[in-house]
């Protein structure tokens, strides 16, 4: 049994030519999706960076105390109102069931995003307000950043569930290649003219009508009734394991962008103490988090690469990627940081670690819509206030561990902590919700989406194991069809009787179920699912499938 399960660990080289093929042409055919991702993230990208927020007059005690201020990073408040906006939509959509589909929608979005763009930018170019004013604009561009950025998510949440697993993982990955191309150009045309960071901010305003203009001319192609109609009348059960990984996801991601926060400013020796200081630090670029793009780019280079490898010479399921390689690897991301210290390097790392999860889920999330028929909506804001709010608080929580208190103070720079230590303890804390999270029930039963004898593949249905099949080898519902009567051992003339098409049409089909499959009889179409259904029911699950 070890033996089978070890042989079939490793792809066939049938399905190695699959996927770089279907790398190719995702490449090709589809282009808009990578770059609507592209856009969207280096959008966000724009809207978190900046100058650090410094709250005046708030001393260590809590108490005002004139010319002191404590300070946080600026993706501080965007990634709260993202959560707190992704919330609001989920509440909103299990009420009403309502899918906004009129062709304004996205331009009113794409509208509202370059309002938030532009408020940030007004506010880190600091234009001599004053500080009250500062803060009141600071909480106004998250406002109109969290609720643009979180509506656009399910937007693209929507196309990605639509077009597929499969597919889905190939335009993240082109997707995350061409949005590190776009941020490096913007740091380094900042480096180039003195200004770090405002180029970013100056194409934050265009970014949000070209991610929009992509995504409705994807669409537009669609089948406008099935597109927005889909999954809007299915129960809506909590995908709690989904969700649960999403917030540990944030909470690790917090940590790192705080520990780099909290360095940069020790580095800056803290700030003079008055209201113009984070005008000043915004001048000079001292404070600009993230701290130019360039620094993760090869990470995330090394993050696709190491996906793509993944994908070409290995079967693994979401449960072995996301639990038992992602997980790890942003573990061992910390442990590096922890033995070398915060350094270009250790970003890179981190950097590349979160990069491979964030593909992998984004993938997930296309997997549960589409295999398992559930909204957009619900999958978008349920997780992404999950992993919004984990930001939040981890951040919050390392920022205490590291300066002492909620936030780290403007003048007299508190001494700050062993950043070690904290690196460790994070990855302890990864490595133990790995551990917690990872079960073979998760493939079975969508992430918490389906409970155990109320169906999807706990009930051994092999119809379920097909939808799976399909999704994840790009075949279509009428081969699926086909491909479910055949696994049956329906005859070829059974299978024209029963879906009531012509010999040359179930011909047609198979031979392309049986191409996209790699296989070369209704034998081996057989054996491949039975393998298929073993590997869902492996991993030890305590609910394996029944015979």
């Amino acid at each position: 049994m070890k033996e089978s399960h070890v042989r079939h660990l490793f792809n066939e080289p049938g399905d190695r030519r699959r996927v770089r093929a279907g790398f190719a042409r995702a490449a090709t055919g589809r282009p808009r999706i990578a770059l609507a991702l592209a856009c969207y993230s280096a959008w966000i990208v724009a809207c978190c960076s900046g100058p650090a927020v410094e709250l005046g007059g708030v001393g260590a005690a809590g108490a005002v105390s004139g010319a002191a201020g404590w300070l946080l990073p600026a993706w501080t408040g965007p990634l709260a109102c993202m959560a707190v906006a992704s919330i609001a939509i989920a509440v909103w959509f299990r009420r009403t069931r309502k899918v906004p589909s009129a062709p304004s929608w996205l331009l009113g979005l794409a509208s509202l995003m370059t309002l938030a763009s532009a408020l940030h930018l007004v506010w880190a170019l600091d234009v001599g307000l004053p500080a009250g004013a500062r803060l009141a604009l600071y909480a106004l561009a998250s406002a109109a950043t969290g609720a643009g950025g979180a509506l656009f998510r399910v937007e693209v949440d929507r196309v990605l569930g639509w077009v597929g697993t499969q597919e889905t993982l190939y335009q993240v990955m082109l997707g995350t290649v061409a949005a590190a191309a776009l941020l490096s150009a913007c740091s380094a045309l900042g480096d180039a003219l003195g200004a770090r960071g405002v180029p970013l901010l100056v194409a934050a305003l265009v970014l949000p009508f070209a991610s929009a203009a992509l995504v409705r001319a994807i669409v537009r192609g669609f089948p406008k009734a099935r597109y927005y109609g889909h999954g809007r009348d299915v129960p809506l059960p909590f995908p709690a394991k989904f969700v649960a990984t999403s917030c540990v996801q944030g909470l690790a991601a917090g940590a790192l962008f705080m520990g780099m926060f909290v360095h940069g400013v020790q580095a800056a020796g803290g700030l003079a103490g008055s209201a113009s200081a984070g005008g000043a630090a915004a001048a000079a670029g001292a404070l600009w988090l993230p701290d130019g793009a360039a620094m993760s780019s090869l990470g995330q280079a090394a993050a696709v690469a190491l996906l793509f490898a993944t994908l070409v010479f290995l079967r693994l399921d979401f449960n072995r990627l996301v639990y038992k390689v992602a997980f790890p690897l942003v573990a061992a991301g910390f442990a590096f940081v922890a033995a070398a210290g915060v350094t270009p390097a250790g970003d890179a790392v981190l950097a590349g670690a979160f990069c491979y999860l964030d593909l992998v889920l984004w993938s997930l999330g296309a997997c549960l819509m589409k295999n398992m028929g559930l909204p957009a909506t619900w999958i978008a804001s349920c997780p992404g206030a999950a992993l919004f709010s984990g930001a939040v608080v981890g951040g919050l929580a390392a920022c205490a561990f590291l300066a002492g208190g909620p936030a780290v103070p403007a003048v007299g720079v508190a001494p700050v902590e062993d950043p070690a230590l904290l690196a460790c303890l994070v990855a302890c804390i990864v490595l133990a919700a790995a551990l917690f999270l990872c079960s073979g029930s998760n493939l079975k039963y969508g992430w918490g989406t389906v409970r155990p004898g109320e169906g999807g593949l706990a009930t051994g249905d092999l119809a379920a194991v097909v939808r799976f099949v399909a999704t994840e080898r790009e075949v279509t519902q009428r081969e699926s069809e086909v491909m479910l009567l055949l696994a049956e051992g329906k005859s070829r003339r059974a299978v024209c009787e029963a879906l009531s098409v012509s010999p040359d049409t179930v011909k047609t089909h198979v031979r392309s179920i049986y191409r996209k499959l790699a296989v070369h009889s209704q034998q081996e179409l057989v054996d491949y699912l039975a393998r298929e259904r073993e590997d869902l029911a492996a991993d030890g699950s305590e609910h394996p499938l029944e015979a």
